[in-house]
């Protein structure tokens, strides 16, 4: 049987646990050759020990909200691969102490913090793997969002940096498609809300079944682009 994925090089943030780790897993069976990244050092280490027997997986520790964070991650896929086929650009973080209703009661700097992680890193990862995007095979790069970050997300309370920047994000997944089109298919992705460090204990859904919906975005067609999905099907940004 044809495995989906076969040879594809693919980057995967925040791959030490989570939706990244199910995703990263879930490629590497279907064929994919994996560099994950993660700013946890023994996190990453972890999973690096589970993911290693199960295909071409490889991993690399940085912060990617450091200043050389994009371009190192740049070196490794040069230095591995000299193409890219797939950014999958899932690293994000959630400060919401206390659950606070408003930017009001949020603590200082928790939106500064949000854009940096949710919004600037992945601008800037995505921009610094361009070249080698272009030199890759039906390349595509998939930014997961949020349905917290959607038109109806952003007028509902609470977790509002976090809102506010998926919401940026999928604008950034927006743009993105618009100039890249047809070198580069860009697309967003919704995990859901699911059990995860960032998700919570009593979010319905798991990592697993996330990474299957990550699965059907990554085999779309390499003209479908500037859309958001989330468990195989189109959803309004």
């Amino acid at each position: 049987m044809t495995r989906r994925l076969e040879g594809q090089r693919t980057v995967i943030t925040g791959v030490s646990r989570g939706v990244g780790y199910e995703t990263a897993k879930r490629f590497l069976a279907e064929g994919a050759r994996v560099l994950g990244v993660a700013r946890d050092g023994q996190r990453l280490g972890r999973a690096s020990d589970e993911l290693r027997p199960r295909g071409d997986f490889t991993s690399l520790e940085v912060d990617l909200c450091e200043p050389q964070a994009a371009e190192r991650v740049a070196a490794a896929v040069r230095d591995r691969w000299g193409a890219l086929d797939v950014l999958f650009s899932n690293a994000a973080i959630l400060l919401n102490d206390g659950h606070p209703a408003s930017f009001e009661q949020e603590p200082a700097g928790c939106l500064e913090r949000t854009l940096e992680s949710n919004l600037m890193a992945p601008f800037r990862l995505s921009q610094a793997l361009l070249t080698l995007l272009r030199l890759g095979t039906r390349p595509r790069i998939v930014h997961v969002g949020s349905g917290a970050g959607t038109l109806e997300g952003v007028r509902q309370g609470g977790i509002a940096s976090y809102r506010l920047s998926k919401w940026a994000l999928h604008g950034l997944t927006l743009l993105q498609a618009t100039h890249l089109a047809g070198e580069i298919a860009g697309n967003g992705f919704d995990p859901g809300w699911v059990k995860t460090d960032l998700g919570g204990p009593n979010a319905p859904g798991t990592a697993a079944e996330s990474a299957e919906g990550a699965l059907a975005v990554v085999t779309l067609p390499f003209e479908v682009t500037g859309k958001l999905w989330k468990d195989g099907r189109e959803i309004a940004f």
